[in-house]
């Protein structure tokens, strides 16, 4: 403790030193920075900003745009004011009121606007950027750092990013780079938010990678998407397992807040410790280990398919609709459940698709005994809770529930993580440990010899999707039972892509499954329709089901971003 206390002493004297000139000031500042962009299909982005600032000093505000590498900033305006072709920055601040211009600079451009009165100010600007979206080697990829406020450091900040069609897990990998805070995949949208007053000339960095290309762009950048996500994450200390304590986290951002290098530093030796004391490999590291390397067996034998969620979110796989979609897959397997269609009233023509529950197991959801209950039971128990006296549930009455229950719902997809957790620590596949640094205790996660193994198969198996996609004739040479695959596949989020495949490339040996096995084969398209029921209602209730998608940003790294440039008052 003696060591935390001088250690925190010698930073808070460094901190007034450095800094101190500052800390007291009635400086501009701003409370709340909002980012909302909309990106075209050419991969343009129309970005609105809002903000809520107290301005004490200066004539007018300015944006530096001067990273732009082949993109363009139109379009710029200030809700309320308008457009001085004829700024001068040498004008008065009353003159500068209410008015705002696009200034040509050496290496970019300007985006100014007037102060106007000072006090608390809100100001919403508009600007299209061309090309944030670009072409890489083998896919696309948003990599923008929207830095826009410069030495005006936004005590709050959050980020939305929509697009021409649904952000989902199966088309986008997320990061954030440069602060402290969450990013995730939401209602179709990218959506970010700062745990922590953001740093003052730091990076503000969005990476959306789309490896399927969607975007019809012009600019080609000679990178591939591997390339470009290890530039990116050079320096990068996430939050998550093993993080700091949350006051102290606090207590050493705001001492050192004015000296990034130092605090960088400290950052960095703290992941080098719990790496040279074993820390399991990140999600990137495990896909580039097992590059080129592929397992075609089931990659988990040990106990019920849950138990490896937490490993799976660390790939990016295993989200909460995943795992529905695949317990409905076994317990058809098992004819614990049945599939039956119905016809509903409109004006066209569509079936419903209805579960009846061939047995009850009386689980009550939300009132769940850890004791007896085990995840697959909490997800059965949703079927009980919405089934009618028959036992029935369709997707109208699923889609409903969902609606209605989307906050209890979302706590269970966000508790797999931890569950899984302790069942792998149980079963001897990861540990839970601990270094120190600067007297500190730092809890981290290890796996095991046989952890490591696992988590190898898991990511090769991945691989092996991606190889039968690639060349979807490969499928014959696959020897286990399908329907196991099949569950597996839809853990990736994969498994219509190997249904489609079997049904093209295998149609005779797929007719004969549907008559020998109907609850599966013959009812898996049903029961994908009824999956996704649930998810919609989810989504329509403000909840995305899509858990495992993003998390935590990182404080460092977020090199090679496109953008930035800062900004701030003269």
């Amino acid at each position: 403790m003696k060591k935390i206390v001088s250690c925190l002493m010698l930073l808070m004297g460094i901190g007034w030193i450095v800094g101190g000139q500052t800390v007291y000031a009635e400086d501009n500042s701003m409370s709340l920075i909002e980012y909302d962009v909309k990106l075209l299909e050419n991969g343009t982005g129309i970005v609105t900003e809002h903000r809520k600032m107290n301005m004490t000093d200066g004539t007018e505000l300015y944006i530096e745009m001067n990273n732009l590498q082949g993109s363009e900033v139109t379009d710029f305006s200030v809700q309320g004011f308008s457009n001085n072709p004829d700024w001068d920055s040498n004008d008065s601040r009353e003159e500068k009121a209410e008015e705002y211009e696009i200034l040509e600079a050496d290496d970019g451009v300007e985006l100014v606007w007037g102060i106007g009165e000072y006090g608390e100010k809100e100001y919403e600007l508009t600007y299209t950027i061309t090309n944030m979206v670009r072409q890489l080697e083998d896919g696309q990829a948003l990599n923008w750092n929207f830095n826009t406020y410069g030495e005006i450091a936004p005590e709050a900040m959050n980020i939305k990013i929509n697009g021409p069609f649904d952000f989902t897990q199966k088309n986008v990998d997320i990061w954030g780079f440069g602060y402290e805070g969450i990013v995730e995949l939401a209602n179709g949208g990218l959506t970010s938010e700062a745990q922590s007053q953001l740093e003052a000339d730091g990076r503000l960095v969005i990476l959306m990678q789309f490896p399927d290309s969607p975007f019809d762009v012009t600019v080609q950048a000679n990178q591939t998407l591997e390339e470009q996500l290890d530039k990116s994450q050079d320096g990068a200390t996430y939050n998550g397992d093993g993080k700091l304590s949350g006051w102290l986290l606090s207590l050493i951002l705001g001492i050192v807040l004015g000296i990034p290098s130092l605090l960088g530093i400290v950052f960095w030796r703290i992941e080098v410790r719990k790496k040279d004391a074993g820390k399991m490999r990140s999600g990137y590291a495990l896909k580039k280990r097992n590059k080129g390397q592929t397992y075609g067996d089931i990659p988990y034998t040990d106990g019920n398919i849950f138990d490896v969620s937490y490993l799976l979110q660390q790939i990016q796989h295993g989200t909460f609709e995943d795992y529905f979609f695949a317990y409905l897959l076994k317990w058809s397997k098992e004819e614990r459940i049945k599939i039956h269609t119905k016809e509903t009233d409109g004006w066209f023509d569509k079936e419903d698709t209805v579960i009846e529950l061939l047995q009850r197991q009386n689980y009550s959801f939300n009132k769940f005994d850890d004791e007896v209950m085990n995840f697959e039971d909490k997800v059965w128990s949703i079927l009980e809770e919405v089934a009618d006296l028959s036992g029935k549930v369709s997707e109208k009455d699923m889609k409903k529930w969902s609606k209605k229950h989307a906050k209890e719902l979302s706590e269970l997809a966000t508790s797999m993580k931890d569950e899984s957790k302790d069942i792998l620590e149980t079963k001897g596949y990861i540990r839970q440990e601990i270094t120190t640094y600067l007297g500190m205790k730092l809890p981290f996660i290890s796996a095991t010899r046989e952890g490591e193994r696992l988590f190898d198969r898991i990511a090769q198996f991945e691989n092996h999707l991606n190889d039968l996609e690639l060349d979807e004739s490969l499928s014959y040479k696959q020897t286990l039972p399908w329907e196991e695959f099949i569950i597996w596949a839809t853990l990736y989020g994969k498994g219509s892509d190997v249904v489609e495949s079997l049904e093209k490339f295998y149609p005779e040996q797929w007719n004969d499954w549907v008559v020998q096995y109907p609850y599966f084969y013959g009812g898996y398209h049903g029961l994908y329709g009824f999956s996704h029921s649930m998810s919609s209602g989810m989504e329509s209730g403000g909840y995305n089901a899509a858990t495992g998608a993003g998390g935590s940003t990182s404080i460092g790294g977020g090199g090679g971003a496109i953008g930035g440039g800062g900004g701030g008052a003269r």
